[in-house]
């Protein structure tokens, strides 16, 4: 009877150690397949910020365009009020670099 025990033990820890196997095989292999999506998505992200990286200096440059037509029509339609205003500035920022 207690050799029957001792074979029931064996038996039960002979499946438990398989059993620990196949479970230590599957996260294994769950591990490596979320760690390529994982790995996939990095480099999607990686590839998309580059592509908007490049793209600043075309942005910046349109924006500096916008902002230089806007300016140039300001100053022909309100001559007077652009000279004023530039010699305001300047009587500004001369004062306060003459302080320094």
């Amino acid at each position: 009877m207690a050799e029957a025990r001792v074979e029931a033990v064996s038996d039960d820890l002979k499946a438990l150690s398989q059993d620990t196997r196949k479970m230590a095989r599957e996260a294994q292999e769950t591990f490596m397949q979320k760690n390529g999506e994982l790995s996939a998505k990095c480099a999607e992200f990686f590839n998309s910020a580059i592509a908007a990286a490049k793209e600043v200096p075309a942005v910046a440059v349109a924006k500096t365009k916008e902002v230089a037509v806007s300016t140039d029509d300001y100053v022909h339609h309100n001559p007077w009020r652009a000279v004023t205003l530039s010699a305001g500035v300047g009587l500004l920022l001369g004062l306060l670099f003459a302080k320094r």
